[in-house]
């Protein structure tokens, strides 16, 4: 919801798409996205919701008829029969997927579902653009959610955020970049975002222990935890973290 309330769209303007068309929604989670795209635009697609794992998404039963589920772990390639059969690839919200050492490989694969001319459109919030804010007139402390910034501002072995940044420059190697958009938060939605960061230092703190298993590791993910519980505590206060999306829209080449 949020990222469409950044963006302003679900589509970027540049996506031309028709009647029929096929979409892939990667890393679907709730299926939100897919459910969204169906419902307002105003021809029919149809839309294969695909994620690791089905488990954060409604029933089947529950889900618009044009909405089809599949199980795939995207660092896997995909079955060849799903190979060039997409008009529009979305991608958004995968910052506790991505793994630096697989990132080539990532973006074949999704490229590889495109038709030639086929869209793909990545939103990302962008962490290494995060600074905390305090609303007007609020004295109270800030010191758990800067902890939590400097978490995801720190050096790390297995999780870097530069590569947000560096989309439109990554894809450029396969496809043809259309755009580059970057969108601040509304302070009135400052808190709204604040807990989506919150809720991604708990992924972190899962991967980190899951990863890593060394002692530093679990140590690491306990302090992480700790200082984004503390944080929710300022954030009721008057407490946010002010982000940043961006949206890459790239077009594979015609042939």
């Amino acid at each position: 919801m949020l990222f469409r309330i950044a963006r302003g769209y679900i589509l970027h303007p540049s996506v031309q798409l028709r009647s029929g068309a096929k979409i892939a929604d990667i890393g679907a989670g709730t299926c939100i996205w897919a459910i969204d795209v169906v419902r307002d635009l105003d021809f029919p697609v149809t839309v294969d919701a695909i994620d690791i794992s089905m488990a954060q998404c409604p029933p089947k039963s529950w889900l618009p008829d044009n909405i089809r589920l599949m199980t795939h772990d995207v660092h896997q390639p995909f079955p060849s029969s799903l190979l060039g059969t997409y008009d529009f690839v979305n991608v958004q919200n995968w910052l506790c997927i991505w793994r630096e050492e697989r990132s080539q490989l990532l973006i074949r694969n999704l490229l590889g579902l495109l038709k030639p001319g086929g869209f793909i459109q990545w939103s990302e919030q962008n962490p290494d653009a995060n600074r905390v804010v305090v609303a007007p007139g609020v004295s109270t402390s800030t010191k758990a959610t800067k902890e939590v910034l400097s978490f995801l501002e720190s050096p790390r072995k297995t999780i870097s955020f530069e590569w947000v940044s560096q989309l439109g420059e990554r894809l450029s190697a396969h496809a043809q970049v259309l755009a580059v958009n970057r969108y601040e938060s509304l302070s009135e939605h400052q808190q709204l975002w604040s807990i989506g960061v919150l809720q991604a230092c708990e992924e972190f703190a899962s991967n980190l222990e899951r990863n890593g298993p060394s002692g530093e590791d679990v140590e690491r993910a306990a302090k992480l935890r700790s200082s984004a519980d503390k944080a929710a505590i300022e954030m009721l206060n008057g407490v946010a973290i002010h982000s940043e999306l961006v949206v890459t829209v790239a077009q594979k080449e015609s042939t």
